[in-house]
């Protein structure tokens, strides 16, 4: 018996246990993907041996901190660490248990405490009688394996029996058949004519008397009808979906708001006025709900989620978890605490491994051999109208000063508003179109308002998505304002768009999503070519301050006062901002022409004019800063410093290799380090410019957002590596690596600029944290990919006759790769969790075992289980060691290439009808390492 205990408490067991819940959860993904989440969640999420595996964890987590006397002072950072872990099981668990998700639908000026869950529930009732009966748990149907069900209930009419016969997935012509018109025209009115409901076949037994009888499972109603069945003389009333509860407390929904495009059916974002009234405190207060903005109340949290089709109702999610969230969330913060002081702790095995480089630095005498390997892997892996002439830079420079109030009431230059639409539309910042010749952005944007017949031809757009070309017509991926409408100007995804846009976020499909972000430009491009963004003018004492274009109501207003004076010069029939705009549109067509922009260069004077006298001078920014602001925008300083810090890091990583491996570095190895050190920190000086240079222009402290907390994080992970230049070159280079990567990610969030308030759900700061971290992470596991591969070409090439010499450098480089690993895996860890806390701030679920969840959980597991291989004497070797950090870099593929591309369920899915095509050569580059790792495994065995 204690043989068996001390063989379980072991790490070794702990271990395996940790490989075999990897293969379980990968497998699930895989059982996701080929049927269904139930089926999924059936066969491996709830069932019991899987519970079995999360307690068994708990239980070897406490025998850890115990056998390995964590208690101690020295050694709190690493309990801290473990006992995280222990936390988010219970969470998990409570989670599991006490629980639920639920919905509830609301008309206005009606109130209601009624909720439906989330879960399947079947029912029965009798007409006229209020009280239903339920089965006790939720019943779920696997597209593999037994789902037989036998349920009895006890009523005042006697027993009632209901045995499972068989289940129908998608039982479209049944459906036809069988159900209910209304229900089956309900249906077809709501989704596509390819889909259907599922079909439950059930047995009833009434008094000895037996029928079969068929439920419709429709999931994409909250609330399922009731059927009625005769079965003698008694009449039965069933369904099969969710169950209704009643809480404590009601809403009242006062009133429902939907935003839609101007001039379009489209929606853009929803709101629901709600009163909550709870009649045990006497409590009546309203509330806001909308994407991002959540009612929490007595441990409930409610969520926006849908609406009805007239629009006079909302339908709001519900999670019920108070103590599982708040345990699992306390769980993320020891984690995140726990890993920064692994870090940072002068006891902690991380920071002994910078003295065992030391120590091994001081034996080596020569690494010329590994140099030149150096250098040979990473050569190795390395209908149209008369086409109008632009206008001029000057005078596009002139237009650019302009101040626009944009939708959100600040105000702004005309040119940053350019470079926001242009990378909103294309992603790009320059342009050549024939016809038209080069053009920046600020070209682009007046061009669109001066020549709209000639840019609603252009193929702006690109069209991902196979389905979504078959929908509009279109052959090539590239398309132009007109491919999306038809000859009646009638939008061609606007159906597809509505249904995209009331689909829950979390059950949002790749094509939703699409079609989403397809939508939203297709509608900027023609609020754009409307004049609707160009707010250029303030209305006349307005209170509020507001700004309208030309083309509003308001434009049309007689302007009176001394402003009356300037139609002394213009001449206009009637001074408004409607005719001094056709007036300035007209003047540019003459201009452009012969050159001579003193009329359009004069109306824009005035325009600036009347910007100053009608608004208080303490909301408007100076011409000063609206000349750095413009500056600002044309130097595009973090976008290019990404490709500056990316190439320099390179550089420096190679030239310090040099460095540190040869006992005499030669004198121009030395000169160039020191050039490109310079080059570094100037990049860096000058990134301290555009930062401070963002902080004057915006009026605040440069981290106010997720755009600016990663420039901010980029800076300081800069200074972190300038702390220790002395030391280590290495650490300065890859510095250089991380500013460059998170560089990148700013870029992705920033160059997606916000000019519309559509689907707000995916704009939250804790998911542009989560991507920034986890991407970071990434980062650090594919360079220790690379170190390992070293270390196995080194294997391979060891001579007999330098044997030691090649062992030192593998040890070196080893215990750098496991510094590394180190902080990837903390950082994938923090990165993964911070996006639970971003979904279930979204819509109120932290973890729902989706594939993007599961994979990112594998990655911290496998990483995980390799820190551990020192405590198991068979995976102790540093060959062991090197070649899982190769084979495990296969998760982090998987995770970021495979699930978004290849996993076409879940919210991370990025696949289309045609995904990428797997290459030829990548096949032949991953049987390349396989074999290159069995040669040093067998060269090394041979050796020892």
């Amino acid at each position: 018996m204690k043989q068996l205990i001390k063989t379980v408490s072991s790490t070794k067991f702990s271990v395996l246990l940790l490989l075999l819940f990897v293969i379980v959860i990968a497998a699930a993904t895989v059982v996701e993907e080929l049927y269904d989440t139930p089926t999924a969640q059936l066969l491996i999420y709830n069932a019991w041996w899987f519970e079995m595996f999360m307690l068994l964890f708990g239980i070897l987590y406490l025998v850890n901190v115990f056998q390995n006397k964590l208690f101690k002072l020295q050694k709190l950072p690493v309990l801290i660490f473990h006992i995280s872990f222990i936390l988010l099981i219970i969470g998990g668990g409570i989670t599991r248990y006490k629980g639920y998700e639920a919905n509830m639908h609301i008309n206005e000026a009606e109130s209601t405490n009624t909720i439906y869950t989330a879960e399947p529930y079947f029912q029965i009732n009798f007409p006229g009688d209020e009280m239903a009966y339920t089965s006790d748990q939720p019943i779920y149907f696997s597209q593999v394996g037994q789902n037989d069900f036998h349920l009895k209930f006890n009523t005042p009419q006697g027993t009632v029996e209901i045995t499972y016969k068989r289940y129908v997935f998608e039982a479209y012509d049944l459906f036809r058949d069988k159900g209910d018109a209304e229900i089956v025209m309900d249906y077809y009115r709501r989704n596509s004519r390819t889909d259907s409901p599922d079909a439950l076949y059930v047995e009833l037994t009434h008094n000895d008397k037996q029928q079969e009888v068929i439920l419709f499972y429709d999931r994409t109603r909250y609330i399922q009808p009731f059927k009625a069945y005769n079965i003698g003389d008694l009449t039965i009333e069933m369904t099969y979906g969710p169950k209704p509860m009643e809480l404590p407390f009601s809403l009242l929904l006062k009133d429902f708001v939907l935003s839609k495009y101007p001039g379009t059916e489209i929606p853009s974002a929803a709101e629901s006025r709600v009163l909550l009234i709870d009649e045990r405190h006497d409590h009546r207060q309203e509330h806001i709900l909308a994407k991002n903005k959540v009612l929490d109340y007595d441990g409930y949290r409610f969520f926006q989620t849908s609406y009805d089709d007239d629009e006079k109702g909302t339908i709001l999610s519900l999670n019920y978890d108070y103590w599982g969230t708040r345990i699992t969330y306390m769980g993320y913060l020891l984690m995140t605490i726990g890993a920064i002081l692994i870090l940072l702790s002068k006891n902690s095995h991380f920071s002994q491994l910078s003295k065992k480089i030391q120590a091994v630095r001081r034996q080596r005498k020569s690494l010329i051999t590994v140099l030149t390997l150096l250098f040979t892997i990473s050569n190795f892996s390395l209908a149209q109208n008369n086409i109008q002439k632009p206008i001029s830079n000057e005078h596009a420079e002139r237009f650019g000063h302009l101040l626009v109030q944009t939708y959100e009431g600040r105000f702004t230059s005309v040119y940053s508003l350019a470079s926001d639409v242009a990378h909103k539309l294309t992603g790009k910042d320059h342009f050549n179109f024939e016809g038209k010749g080069e053009m920046d952005a600020m070209h682009l944007f007046l061009d669109l308002h001066l020549d709209p017949n000639y840019w609603r031809n252009q193929k702006l757009f690109v069209v991902k998505e196979k389905s979504i070309r078959n929908m509009i017509g279109l052959s090539g991926k590239q398309a132009s304002f007109i491919d999306f409408f038809d000859k009646s100007f009638h939008y061609k995804l606007e159906q597809v768009a509505q249904s995209a846009f009331k689909t829950d976020p979390s059950e949002q499909s790749t094509l939703d999503r699409e079609i989403i972000k397809i939508t939203e430009k297709v509608n900027i491009f023609q609020m754009l070519i409307n004049g609707d963004f160009l707010k250029l003018f303030p209305v006349e004492k307005d209170v509020n301050n507001k700004w309208v274009h030309w083309r509003d109501s308001l434009a049309l207003k007689p302007l009176t006062g001394k402003l009356a004076i300037l139609n002394e010069d213009l001449r206009l029939q009637e001074l408004n901002y409607s005719n001094m705009m056709r007036a300035y549109f007209v003047s540019t067509l003459y201009a452009r022409e012969s050159d001579d922009y003193s009329v359009p260069d004069q109306l824009i004077g005035y325009i600036k004019s009347i910007q100053r006298q009608l608004t208080p001078h303490e909301l408007l920014p100076s011409e000063k800063k609206i000349a750095f602001e413009v500056l600002y925008n044309k130097l595009r300083i973090f976008d290019r410093l990404k490709f500056v810090y990316g190439v320099l890091g390179i550089i420096l990583l190679v030239l310090a290799l040099i460095d540190n491996f040869r006992t005499t570095p030669g004198r121009a190895n030395r000169y160039l380090l020191k050039v490109f050190t310079a080059l570094f920190i100037a990049a860096f000086a000058w990134q301290t410019v555009g930062m401070g240079l963002r902080w004057y222009l915006g009026g605040h402290a440069p981290w106010s957002n997720g755009y600016e907390v990663l420039l901010l994080v980029a800076w300081g992970s800069i200074i972190s590596g300038l702390s220790v230049i002395r030391y280590s070159k290495i650490v300065l280079a890859s510095t250089a690596i991380l500013a460059s990567v998170l560089l990148m990610v700013a870029g992705l969030s920033y160059y997606d600029p916000q000019l519309t308030n559509l689907n707000p759900v995916l704009k939250s700061y804790w998911l542009i944290i989560h991507v920034a971290i986890i991407t970071i992470g990434y980062g650090f596991l594919a360079l220790g990919f690379i170190i390992g591969l070293i270390n196995i070409c080194l294997y391979l090439l060891r001579p007999k006759g330098k044997s030691e010499l090649f062992s030192l450098v593998i040890k070196e480089l080893t215990l750098i790769n496991e510094k590394l690993l180190t902080i990837g895996m903390f950082l994938t860890a923090i990165g993964t969790f911070i996006g639970c806390v971003w979904a279930n701030e979204s819509w109120g679920n932290y973890w729902s075992w989706n594939a993007k969840q599961s994979w990112s959980l594998i990655i911290v597991l496998v990483y995980a289980t390799i820190l551990h291989f020192r405590y198991i004497p068979a995976l102790r070797s540093r060959f062991a060691f090197n070649v899982a950090t190769i084979i495990s870099f296969g998760t982090v593929i998987m995770t970021f290439v495979g699930v978004n591309y290849y996993f076409t369920k879940g919210l991370h899915s990025y696949a289309n009808d045609d995904p990428p095509i797997f290459p030829v050569w990548l096949w032949g580059t991953l049987g390349a390492m396989l074999m290159l790792i069995l040669t040093a495994y067998l060269k090394e065995r041979k050796n020892n």
